[in-house]
């Protein structure tokens, strides 16, 4: 049988909408993934990424939740030590967020805002 164009797009659309609806979204595309912080971070071999398309800046939470308590904003091309993983509030269909290291306490971030690329190949789960 022969396929044409308009049948393999009909399935590949097909195929999205069933990743979608089982909940098996893929991590957004990064620039870039994460990487050593080097003499940024906490200690050397912390890792790192970027803040990046995030529309009016990241918000910092004190939960994994949009709906936790906002501590500040990240404008894009903040850089930010990673601690771990978790899941949480899903924003715009990815549920991964990353802790942050800080002095003051354990910070949540949207992973889907930051050039992890796959966080959870790099850090602990929180």
């Amino acid at each position: 049988m022969r396929r044409t164009r308009w049948t393999s797009a009909s399935v590949v659309a097909a195929s999205a909408a069933a990743l979608f609806a089982t909940g098996m979204v893929m991590a957004p595309t990064a620039s870039a993934d994460a990487f050593r912080c080097g003499s940024f971070g906490s200690d050397p071999q912390a890792w790192c990424a970027y803040v990046q398309k995030a529309p009016s800046g990241l918000k910092v939470h004190t939960k994994p939740s949009t709906s936790s308590t906002t501590l500040y904003v990240l404008p894009n091309g903040t850089k930010v030590e990673v601690d771990c993983w978790t899941t949480g509030t899903s924003v715009n269909g990815y549920n991964i967020w990353a802790g942050l290291y800080t002095a003051s306490g354990p910070r949540y971030v949207s992973d889907y805002y930051l050039s992890t690329g796959r966080v959870q190949n790099y850090v602990p789960r929180c």
